[in-house]
């Protein structure tokens, strides 16, 4: 049976990445020649070519892309798990990722329970419009809003959500709409997408794109911000207003709740080790989700 050492396997996978063997070399430290020796090497050991020369370039062959394609994710979990290891040997902490308006609305307000659980334990939040790729930017874990398939990734659920509108109890000098459709007379304010007014809409039995009046915000943060300045009416997420209402900084228009077709899950790179800390982070975001869907949406 064949051998190969760790290092010849990760040299093959930065030369065949780089298409280079000088490359590689800067990428791993060493020499040109010593990439060419463990490349001839390896392809002794396994009786094939790997690569084959084209112009300044190194391309693989169909013996060598088969192998790349085995050990690429066996290499990057090796990474995160000696990445573990060393992190674990300093203070403590989970690196988390998730969208600006959940971190501002739901996850800092809950957060000082988890720490008061585990003072020694460092929580770094990253907040983000976009999408973060986790493994690249050495994320534990994220809670990302969509449908839970995410190629790579392992998603499980973490909180269904509601769509209904919002403003300031401020909003036109107090006159607020009473109806559905006297939201046509009214400033409407919506992220780019437009995803929530849409799904509302459809549900409430009317047609958004009818309104004529709009203001285009590039994430929930900004625009629950500006509704909450009496800027305009928002389709909001119960999950990012519910606190915000009960504290009447933002009043609920109307009884048509709509059920937002997204929901949130906790995510994180497929085959990747959870620490304990990571569990128990885990399972509390999940004990604190089920207690906020258990509060009644009146």
């Amino acid at each position: 049976m064949a051998t190969a050492s760790l290092n010849a396997l990760q040299t093959f996978e930065t030369a065949a990445r780089m298409k280079s063997y000088s490359s590689a070399a800067q990428e791993l430290h060493i020499t040109h020649s010593a990439v060419s020796q463990q490349m001839r090497s390896l392809e002794q050991a396994l009786g094939v070519a790997l690569f084959e020369r084209k112009g300044r370039q190194m391309k693989l062959t169909a013996h060598g892309q088969q192998l790349l394609k085995q050990i690429q994710p066996a290499l990057r979990q090796i990474s995160r798990a000696l990445d573990q290891i060393q992190s674990e040997q300093k203070t403590p902490a989970i690196k988390v990722a998730t969208l600006q308006s959940f971190a501002t609305f739901w996850l800092l307000p809950r957060l000082g329970k988890f720490q008061a659980l585990h003072p020694n334990l460092a929580i770094h939040i990253q907040a983000a419009i976009g999408l973060v790729n986790l493994e690249k930017t050495k994320t534990d874990i994220a809670i990302r809003f969509g449908l839970g398939r995410w190629d790579g990734y392992e998603a499980e659920k973490l909180l269904d959500d509601h769509l209904y509108p919002v403003c300031s109890p401020h909003f036109n000098k107090g006159r607020l709409p009473s109806s559905p459709q006297q939201l046509k007379r009214h400033r409407i304010l919506c992220v780019e997408h437009g995803r929530e007014w849409q799904n509302w809409g459809q549900y409430a039995g009317i047609e958004i794109s009818d309104f004529k009046v709009e203001s285009h915000l590039s994430d929930s943060n900004l625009m629950l911000t500006a509704a909450m300045a009496g800027q305009g009416i928002a389709v909001a997420r119960h999950s990012l207003v519910a606190a915000e209402v009960a504290a009447g900084n933002l009043v609920r228009l109307f009884d048509v709740v709509a059920p937002s077709d997204y929901s949130y899950y906790l995510v994180t790179p497929t085959g990747a080790p959870k620490s304990e800390n990571l569990q128990a982070f885990a399972e509390w975001l999940k004990k604190e989700a089920r207690r906020f869907a258990k509060s009644q949406l009146k």
